[in-house]
């Protein structure tokens, strides 16, 4: 046995450099491999090596992952299968030499052709040892991709035994490794569809698509199991049966993600469309006996279906739109947030689990320094985001009602579970809270929240302090935004030129709504500065007032090289700093109205390169670059949300134009910079 570990170490080696092996011909490495994995005894094919060596393991942990000096039949395997693993990855890829490309290229020729290698391979895949079983589905998956793509044929003993095994699905190694393994071929030909004969997704879809759908009724039961009861599984074994729930929603993923790449085409398979026309099935899995991780993992998928980025993280590129789905795609949207909005008026709400934030995916460890009251905030952000987004999606179809009832129950769920809410405007601060580490989740709640208050407010006349009382007031999640971003004007810019937010969509349809509400705006800004509960963390404590000293003469410094004099007055509230003394009839005089606190420094500064020189004519009459700058290091202890947020509109009006007329703005921003200009005509009429 040594001397076959050599060999095959000397042909791994050579392989990772690019290199054939010296010490043997293609045909005697073949043949070697061969024999490593027809030797193995029943028992080590049947798991029994898997427990001795468990217990190995438990004995000496430290050595387990060094070579043993003898290595035994079933460690030889799993050098083989390894190999074979990555000599298909290799050929498929193209990253071998022409030598060593021919080599390994006879090498695999040899096993699969000649000596019905791929028989072997998925026998092993149904042994009870979950390393080799494992090992076994990732050879016979490379070597299946390989011939899809060199040869565009689909290897008929791996497509036999995927539908045996789906037909009559059991949980266990067998069941999973082939959900694995088809969800990794499926996977491979929508990461490089162009390198694929066309028609080859259609054809695996078309292939599994019955089995796939009968698997999933007997793996997911679609009936209900009885009112108030959760459902149940047919297993005995936790463990195994969350493994086989985490890759058959793998799968389910894969499917959804191969309906949106092939949104254009009129084929519409049964098996893509489970995850959205059965979705009551899985959310009933969240109220299941099963692994915490594996509900998370439901709620996640959810989620990404209904902001339509399933794959998203599988590298599977953009997705078309709903609007050029295939014929069902609308209803079967519609489907989906019908039963979650039905499960949450039945109280589903209130069977999600949502436990202490921990250290590893699926582990209990708790955070360094951390309590018990940290709470899980992916699983916060998942259901708050398929709650939102099923209203979304119903009041866009059918109109909806009952959502104050939808929003006060979301509220509920996330005042138990560590959000903190306060009473009036301020419960609207959950989406900060929930979203906050999160940018594009929390773009999304917000437009949602938005065109859900303006669905309400036209078809139910809603007042604006109603919607705050359920967190629905789109006025208090904009001033929440910004107060998290110290109003600070280039990280509005940032995420209007990303393209990872739905920032730009949220950006226009909220300054339309709020050139509309001018009034609604200038209320919530009273309430929230009036408002000695509402103490957020963008507001330094007086143990800061030195750091805000240094930071105030960093700036009055710099200000001074590039803008001239500085002038000092006292007012009564505090110190100002100010540029340039010329006063702007558009902006607010005295510390009453004056702006508080420091920006924060910005990794980029938009205004600081030599394309950037002053252009006074871009800003409102009356107002000078100086005076832009000025009034933005103005500091007293006296904030005013209102005016802080108008200066913000005006910095990003000014430096998106600037970026306009040079031909560096992404895309073409007339009718943002048209808003822009009317919210500050609005500010200088109610000052006159």
């Amino acid at each position: 046995m040594n001397q076959q570990f050599n060999v095959l170490n000397d042909a791994y080696r050579s392989l990772l450099s690019r290199t054939s092996p010296s010490k043997m011909s293609s045909h005697e490495l073949a043949s070697s491999m061969f024999t490593c994995v027809c030797e193995l005894t029943p028992d080590a094919s049947d798991g029994s090596h898997s427990q001795h060596r468990d217990q190995d393991q438990s004995r000496h942990p430290l050595t387990f992952s060094k070579y043993s000096p003898n290595p035994n039949g079933t460690e030889l395997a799993c050098l083989v299968l390894t190999l074979v693993e990555k000599i298909n990855s290799k050929l498929t890829s193209q990253q071998l030499s022409q030598e060593a490309s021919l080599y390994f290229k006879d090498v695999s020729t040899v096993l699969f052709q000649y000596m019905d290698f791929m028989s072997k391979l998925v026998h092993l895949v149904g042994c009870k040892d979950r390393l080799l079983s494992h090992l076994a589905a990732k050879s016979v998956s490379s070597y299946v991709i390989f011939e899809l793509r060199c040869f565009n044929t689909v290897n008929q003993i791996w497509e036999w035994k995927c539908l045996q095994v789906l037909q009559n699905p059991c949980s266990g190694n067998e069941l999973d490794a082939c959900t694995w393994s088809l969800t990794t071929v499926l996977k491979a030909v929508l990461k490089e569809t162009s390198e694929y004969k066309p028609g080859t997704l259609e054809q695996l879809l078309a292939t599994f698509d019955t089995a796939l759908t009968a698997a999933y009724s007997q793996l997911v039961p679609v009936e209900s199991p009885g009112h108030g009861n959760s459902a149940s599984y047919p297993s005995s074994n936790t463990t195994d049966w969350g493994t086989t729930l985490t890759n058959l929603l793998d799968l389910l993923e894969v499917l959804t993600a191969a309906r949106f790449k092939l949104s254009t085409s009129s084929v519409c398979f049964t098996s893509s469309r489970l995850s959205l026309v059965q979705a009551s099935a899985l959310l009933r899995i969240v109220n299941s006996h099963v692994h915490y991780f594996v509900k998370k993992q439901v709620l996640l998928l959810l989620k990404r279906i209904l902001l339509q980025k399933a794959g998203e993280d599988m590298g599977f590129g953009e997705v078309s739109s709903l609007t050029h789905g295939d014929e069902h795609m609308t209803s079967d949207i519609l489907a989906l947030a019908d039963d979650v909005l039905q499960a949450v008026h039945t109280d589903w709400l209130q069977c999600v689990p949502v436990e202490s934030a921990a250290i590893f995916f699926g582990g209990t460890g708790q955070l360094c320094g951390g309590s018990s009251d940290a709470f899980d905030h992916v699983m916060l952000r998942a259901v708050s985001l398929v709650v939102l987004k099923s209203l979304e999606y119903k009041i866009q179809s059918a109109g909806g009602k009952g959502i104050h009832g939808y929003l006060s129950a979301l509220l509920l769920f996330l005042s138990q579970h560590g959000v903190q809410l306060k009473q009036g405007s301020h419960s609207c601060c959950w989406v900060s809270l929930v979203f906050g580490e999160q940018d594009d989740d929390m773009m999304e709640a917000a437009k949602a929240l938005l065109l859900l208050y303006l669905h309400h407010r036209v078809s139910s006349d809603l007042e604006a302090d109603a919607a705050c009382v359920v967190g629905g007031n789109p006025h208090c999640h904009f001033l929440f935004l910004l107060r998290s971003i110290f109003f600070d004007h280039s990280i509005l810019l940032d995420f209007l030129i990303s393209t990872e937010t739905c920032f730009l969509e949220y950006f226009v349809r909220y300054l339309k709504h709020l050139r509309d509400d001018w009034e609604g705006f200038r209320t919530v800004c009273q309430k929230m500065d009036g408002s000695d509960r509402c103490k957020l963390s963008w507001k330094f404590s007086q143990k800061d007032d030195q750091l805000l000293d240094n930071l105030r003469e960093e700036l009055q410094q710099s200000l001074c090289v590039s803008s001239g004099s500085v002038s000092t007055s006292s007012h009564s509230g505090g110190s100002v700093t100010i540029v340039d003394p010329e006063p702007a009839p558009c902006l607010p005089s005295g510390s009453a109205t004056a702006l508080a606190s420091t920006p924060p420094l910005r990794l980029v500064d938009y205004g600081s390169s030599e394309e950037s020189e002053t252009e006074d004519g871009d800003l409102p009459s009356g107002l000078t670059q100086d005076r832009l700058h000025s009034d933005f290091v103005i500091h007293t202890h006296n904030s005013h949300s209102f005016d802080r947020t108008v200066m913000c509109l005006t910095e990003i009006r000014v430096v998106v134009t600037r970026l306009q007329r040079r031909s560096l703005f992404p895309y073409n921003a007339t009718s943002l910079l048209k808003l822009l200009t009317q919210i500050e005509a609005k500010r200088c009429f109610s000052q006159r």
